[in-house]
C-alpha cells in the first residue's frame, strides 16, 4: 500500500487504524498530516496520506514493542512470585548424643486449589477462564496420578503460559499446587 502510492487506499486504511487503535493509542492522530492541518480552511493542500501511513506503521511497531515489554515484566513478576514461595523445613534434636532431622512436605491438594481458584473475582479472572484453568489442573492431575513426569510436566507448562496471561492471582493459587505435584513425582 506505501510503495504503490494509492493516495485514496491510504486514506481509507489511516481511517481504518486510527478507529481501531485511537483508544489504545492515546496519541496516534499526533504528528499525522490528515490532522495537524485541522483548523486551517486551505482547500488547495493535499495530505499527504502516504506519509501520515509510513508515520503510523512506527506507531503500530512501537506499540507492539510496548506491549511484548508489559508481558516480559509480567512473566518476570510471575517468575519473582514463583520463587518467593515458602520452602518449609523442620529440625528436631532429641538429646546431645542422638539427632533427627525432618523435612515437611507440604502436599496441596487439587480441593484447595480449586478453591482458592474459585475464590478469585470474577473482574481478575473470569468463569470462563477458572473453568479453563481447572480442566488444565484436572488434566495435570491425572498426568501425577499415573506418576508420568513428561505428560505432567507438558500439562503445568500449559497451565503457566495460561497464568502468565491472567496476573498473581491466579498464579498464586496454583503455582503451589503444580510444585507440589513435580516434588510428589519426583520423589516416587
Amino acid at each position: 500500500m506505501i510503495l504503490s502510492g494509492y493516495i485514496a487506499d491510504a486514506d481509507k486504511l489511516q481511517n481504518e487504524i486510527i478507529g481501531i487503535f485511537e483508544s489504545e493509542i492515546t496519541d496516534i492522530k499526533n504528528m499525522l498530516d490528515n490532522y495537524s492541518w485541522a483548523g486551517f480552511n486551505d482547500s488547495n493542500r493535499e495530505v499527504d496520506f502516504i506519509g501520515d501511513i509510513k508515520l503510523i506503521k512506527q506507531k503500530l511497531i512501537n506499540y507492539m514493542v510496548n506491549l511484548q515489554a508489559e508481558q516480559n515484566k509480567m512473566n518476570y513478576e510471575l517468575e519473582l512470585a514463583r520463587l518467593k514461595q515458602p520452602k518449609l523445613s523442620a529440625h528436631a534434636e532429641a538429646n546431645p548424643t542422638q539427632t533427627a532431622t525432618a523435612t515437611s512436605n507440604v502436599n496441596i491438594s487439587i480441593e484447595q486449589t480449586i478453591k482458592q481458584l474459585d475464590e478469585i473475582p470474577e473482574n481478575i479472572l473470569s468463569s470462563i477462564e477458572k473453568d479453563i484453568l481447572k480442566e488444565l489442573i484436572f488434566f495435570l492431575e491425572g498426568s501425577k496420578a499415573a506418576r508420568d513426569k513428561n505428560k505432567f510436566w507438558d500439562k503445568a507448562k500449559e497451565i503457566l503460559k495460561f497464568i502468565a496471561d491472567k496476573g498473581a492471582d491466579a498464579a498464586i493459587a496454583t503455582l503451589p499446587y503444580i510444585i507440589s505435584g513435580l516434588k510428589s513425582i519426583n520423589a516416587g
